[in-house]
């Protein structure tokens, strides 16, 4: 039986060894996702941060537009000129003797 003195520095080291694998193997990861980007490269300067400042004048403009309505949209039917489809029935045949 090792003494008491022994058993708690091998406890420590134990402690100690665990908790550097631990951080080294989170830096390592982290790093990892750093330097893998799912974004391409094309994507990534697509990317363009919205501006927090709003215009404000542009913005009381067009609240104060007027509103035009379409004319087809106006009498709220179907326009006169849209095409009708007929049927003709086809000749019947009938097989000669």
């Amino acid at each position: 039986m090792k003494p008491r003195a022994a058993q708690q520095k091998d406890i420590l080291f134990l402690l100690i060894s665990t908790f550097i694998i631990v951080v080294a193997w989170i830096g390592f990861n982290l790093y990892h996702k750093m330097v893998t980007s799912t974004i391409t490269p094309d994507l990534q300067m697509q990317i363009v941060p919205i501006d927090p400042r709003f215009d404000t004048v542009t913005i009381e403009r067009l609240k104060k537009r007027i509103s035009v309505t379409p004319i087809d949209t106006l009498s709220g039917t179907a326009s006169p000129s849209a095409p009708s489809v007929t049927v003709s029935p086809s000749p019947s045949s009938s097989p000669t003797p």
